[in-house]
């Protein structure tokens, strides 16, 4: 039978065989937590900039509605003077 010295020795290897064991995982799973913190970040940089992106749009794109509801207005004119033209073109020639 073996001593208890040896029987101590061998569970206190062991452990430390265990211990080890745990402190790979742990730097292992501390390594993956900053990868993954990295691309949480580089993720959140993005949201960042496409929300500029779409603010930036969407101002662009108010912008070009009232230039379109102007231009509509000015083509309107426009028509209304081109029927008044014809108009008076019609009444000139009856003449």
């Amino acid at each position: 039978m073996p001593s208890s010295s040896s029987l101590l020795a061998t569970a206190l290897k062991d452990l430390d065989v265990q211990i080890k064991a745990l402190k790979r995982d742990k730097n292992r799973l501390q390594d993956e937590l900053k990868q993954v913190s990295t691309a949480i970040d580089v993720d959140r940089e993005l949201e960042r900039e496409l929300e500029q992106k779409i603010a930036s749009l969407m101002e662009k794109e108010a912008k070009l509605g009232e230039k379109k509801k102007k231009l509509s207005t000015d083509i309107d004119r426009v028509s209304e003077r081109l029927g008044k033209v014809s108009k008076i073109k019609s009444e000139m020639a009856d003449v």
